[in-house]
C-alpha cells in the first residue's frame, strides 16, 4: 500500500475510494469526491478529497475520513470492494468512515457475507447510503449478456445526482464533527 500519512503542514484530506464494474459507481464517487471538496465544511476545514478505486490499495493511514462505495451485482458488494475493506478495516480512522452502494432499483441487500450490512459491521462505518445505479446494455460484458434474464431490469440512468450530492454535504458536516486523527497516525 502507499504511504497516505499526514505531515505537519499538510492539508488534511478524505479518501474516496470505491469498486466499479461499469463505471456508474465510479461516477458516483467522482460526485462526491467534488462534493466533499467543494462543501463549506471541506473550505472552512482546509480539507480535500482524493479518489481512489480500491484496485489501487490506497492506504487509509492519515486520511481524516474514508468513503468506501461498490456496485451491487444480486444484492452483494463486488469482491474487490470487500478484500480491501477487510484488509484495511483497522487502519481505518474510528467515527469518520462511510459507505456507499450503487445498484438497479429493484436489487436489495442479501444475507451472504458481502451484503453492505456487514461491511458496515466489518468498518465500523458511521452511516451507509444506497444509490440506484445505472444499466446500458452495451456495457455488459458478453458473459453478463449471456446469462442476462429475459424481460430482465430495466434499463437506463437511475442515478439521482441531487441525493448524491445532499449525502455528500452530510458527510462533510459529519466529518466537520469527527475528531482529527489524521496527525496523529
Amino acid at each position: 500500500m502507499s504511504s497516505g500519512s499526514i505531515h505537519p503542514g499538510t492539508p488534511a484530506r478524505v479518501l474516496v475510494t470505491f469498486a466499479s464494474r461499469h463505471g456508474a459507481t465510479r461516477e458516483i464517487a467522482a460526485a462526491v469526491a467534488r462534493g466533499l471538496s467543494g462543501s463549506a465544511a471541506a473550505r472552512e476545514g482546509g480539507w480535500s478529497a482524493v479518489l481512489a478505486p480500491v484496485e489501487r490499495r490506497p492506504d487509509p493511514t492519515g486520511f481524516r475520513a474514508v468513503v468506501l462505495g461498490s456496485s451491487l451485482y444480486g444484492g452483494r458488494w463486488l469482491e474487490p470492494a470487500v478484500r480491501y475493506a477487510r484488509d484495511v478495516a483497522a487502519e481505518l480512522p474510528t467515527g469518520a468512515t462511510w459507505l456507499f452502494s450503487s445498484g438497479l432499483p429493484d436489487q436489495g441487500p442479501t444475507d451472504d457475507e458481502i451484503d453492505p450490512r456487514r461491511v458496515v459491521d466489518l468498518t465500523g462505518a458511521r452511516g451507509h447510503a444506497w444509490f440506484a445505479g445505472r444499466l446500458e446494455p452495451r456495457l455488459l460484458s458478453a458473459a453478463e449478456r449471456a446469462t442476462w434474464p429475459a424481460g430482465g431490469p430495466p434499463v437506463g440512468d437511475f442515478r439521482d445526482r441531487a441525493a448524491i450530492s445532499a449525502w455528500s454535504r452530510e458527510v462533510a458536516a459529519g466529518i466537520t464533527g469527527a475528531p482529527d486523527l489524521s496527525a496523529v497516525r
